[in-house]
């Protein structure tokens, strides 16, 4: 979702820079200890969960999610001068990394001296699914990792890592809460590995849910792009609907964005389709840090009931 703010945002980023400039000279920030009022920024709500659940109840460390839970594009997301403000007083901003943080270049080059931890560094994303004529934002990487439990866990391992760094006094305390996480998630890895889905292949409707098809060791027969301001062709609702003919297929949607196509089911031998929730906004009733896997938990009973 665009926010009129760019102007105002570049204008304040040059104050900043100006600022900013007598700390430049300082050098990169050193740890801090335990006593230290703490600010931890994250980029996104996914994020947000994740922190919230590292840092649990250590005395004087705050969370904050940067950017507003959007159903939209975060490729578009434009920071807002209150936004921009927030982000110049953290200690630290834990980053999905990949290809997500564009909207966040101009920020961080205005802020030399944040330190940043990129939770998705090193890891083995899967190359963008969209077809580059299809849709406007074509990326090297698929960067929506946290939908994989697998990458997921591994992103918490980074976070608690770079917060551990930053500030040791409360390693031991961050260490044993991200391990706990960890363990919640690796439940739900391993039950979504051993669903028996009647299924052998997958249409997705947004990148997003690669990811959850990959651990369900579906064949993705084709991506339909919705939500990014471009739609699917007739050209290529035709190719798939010849793709998805006699197989047995899941039709794979993002939770964040209108369900659409569904006249594709009908070419399929045996299909199924499934809103994947992937975690992006609170749910309502819900603590932050237990959204991840309340989202996950919706998810697997949808797949618990395509077998009932």
């Amino acid at each position: 979702m665009k926010k009129p703010y760019g102007a105002i945002a570049l204008l304040l980023i040059g104050v900043l820079v100006s600022s900013l400039g007598i700390t430049a000279l300082i050098g990169v920030q050193q740890p801090k200890e335990a006593t230290d009022d703490f600010s931890v920024m994250t980029s996104f709500f996914p994020l947000y969960t994740a922190a919230l659940q590292v840092v649990g109840d250590c005395e004087g460390v705050t969370v904050s999610c940067l950017t507003q839970p959007t159903a939209g594009c975060m490729h578009d997301y434009q920071l807002s001068p209150a936004e921009m403000a927030r982000l110049s007083a953290a200690d630290v901003l834990l980053l999905n990394g990949a290809d997500a943080k564009g909207f966040l270049s101009q920020a961080l080059a205005a802020l030399p001296n944040l330190p940043c931890v990129d939770t998705t560094e090193g890891l083995s994303l899967q190359e963008a699914a969209c077809d580059e004529h299809e849709h406007e934002h074509k990326h090297a990487v698929n960067e929506h990792a946290w939908l994989s439990p697998s990458l997921y866990a591994e992103q918490v391992r980074r976070l608690c890592e770079g917060l551990c760094r930053l500030q040791p006094a409360n390693a031991t305390a961050y260490q044993k809460n991200a391990q706990r996480y960890i363990e919640s998630i690796k439940r739900i890895e391993t039950r979504m590995k051993t669903i028996a889905l009647p299924f052998t292949h997958a249409v997705l409707f947004h990148d997003s849910v690669a990811y959850p098809a990959s651990e369900l060791s579906l064949a993705v027969v084709g991506v339909v792009p919705l939500g990014e301001e471009q739609g699917a062709s007739a050209a290529m609702l035709a190719t798939l609907a010849e793709q998805v003919r006699g197989k047995a297929v899941l039709f794979l949607y993002d939770s964040q964005y209108p369900v659409a196509h569904e006249s594709l089911l009908g070419y399929a031998e045996t299909a199924a389709k499934i809103l994947w929730n992937s975690a992006t906004k609170p749910i309502a009733g819900v603590p932050d840090e237990e959204v991840w896997l309340t989202a996950m938990e919706k998810n697997l009973t949808q797949l618990q009931e395509v077998l009932s």
